[in-house]
């Protein structure tokens, strides 16, 4: 058995309505749109991104309103510690695509008007290295490969095909064997290309989230680790990230020591999953004090991150409410 791709807009109008696609078996090409796009670029966009997974497996299954309940508290606890006058500064880690992090800030906005709020992922852009024969490699911002395109074929490179497919999988390999053959030499993210390619990138930020950071110098865009130490944040949110499906027991310590760190006395840090099997929120929110933290809410049943925040060296207190 073989899968041929789908290569253009065309192709995915047509198939769609036909039959599910897996984000697989559609050239990642079709991201590249930008924040003035159509509703149907958008739901294309969105589509690819729902099921993309990144080299270290994490996916980008986000969608409007995912974080609806999260933001209504928020904005209740928010209401509790600060001033409408408050010069809040903001942080939503690991945001995906953006969408969540642009309705939230919408909603900090209206509540707190002086709010800064950054969005942040680990991967803003792909890269695509195009060859003059139609072979295209899409890797992440490290050069690693994610995707081969050469029509008709649309083939995972970043992780194995399933067998039931052997020349797919065929294909990959041997599109693996091609991109070692590359070499891209050091450096190669600041050039346009070399002999015989092409170096161009395509932009994985929400549509209304990249329209938003240009209209309102408020909520802004970058490049960022949940393991990064900010110090001076008011409220960080770190949503489907920091979890045992992505990470060591010892990495995940150090995540809690990274919010700990980052947030100012008083902070509050939001930190939770959606449960794939039904999409329901389970969230803890815990308040900074002087050597430890405050558990104030939880939302379902609360963070698996509460286990590791307890093993760090910032003692978990839980205070009765």
């Amino acid at each position: 058995m073989l899968r041929f791709g789908i290569c253009t807009r065309e192709q995915y109008e047509r198939e769609a309505g036909r039959r599910n696609l897996a984000a697989s078996e559609i050239s990642y090409n079709l991201m590249d749109v930008g924040e003035d796009a159509t509703e149907e670029e958008v739901r294309l966009f969105e589509s690819i991104s729902f099921s993309l997974r990144t080299s270290n497996g994490t996916t980008r299954m986000t969608f409007s309103d995912r974080f609806r309940d999260v933001d209504e508290t928020t904005s209740r606890i928010l209401g509790r510690f600060f001033a409408a006058d408050a010069a809040l500064l903001v942080q939503d880690r690991a945001m995906s695509h953006g969408l969540t992090s642009c309705e939230w800030a919408h909603k900090l906005f209206r509540a707190f008007p002086r709010a800064q709020v950054e969005a942040s992922d680990r991967i803003l852009f792909l890269y695509r290295i195009s060859l003059s024969n139609e072979e295209t490699f899409i890797l992440e911002p490290d050069g690693h490969p994610l995707q081969y395109v050469r029509p008709p074929f649309v083939v995972s490179i970043g992780h194995r095909e399933p067998l039931r497919f052997p020349l797919n999988h065929l294909v990959s390999l041997r599109a693996r064997w091609r991109f070692r053959r590359l070499a891209l030499p050091e450096g190669w993210r600041d050039s346009q290309g070399g002999k015989g390619y092409k170096i161009t990138k395509i932009c994985c930020v929400h549509p209304k989230a990249r329209l938003l950071a240009k209209k309102d110098p408020r909520f802004r865009i970058c490049t960022r680790s949940v393991f990064d130490r900010t110090p001076g944040i008011s409220v960080l949110r770190t949503m489907n990230i920091l979890n045992k499906a992505y990470f060591s027991p010892d990495q995940l310590v150090d995540g809690a020591m990274a919010a700990f760190e980052s947030l100012e006395p008083g902070g509050i840090w939001i930190v939770g999953r959606t449960l794939e099997e039904d999409s329901t929120n389970h969230v803890t929110f815990l308040k900074k004090r002087e050597d430890d933290w405050e558990l104030l809410e939880r939302i379902g049943g609360g963070s698996e991150m509460e286990e590791f925040v307890a093993r760090g060296p910032a003692l978990f207190q839980e205070q009765s409410r």
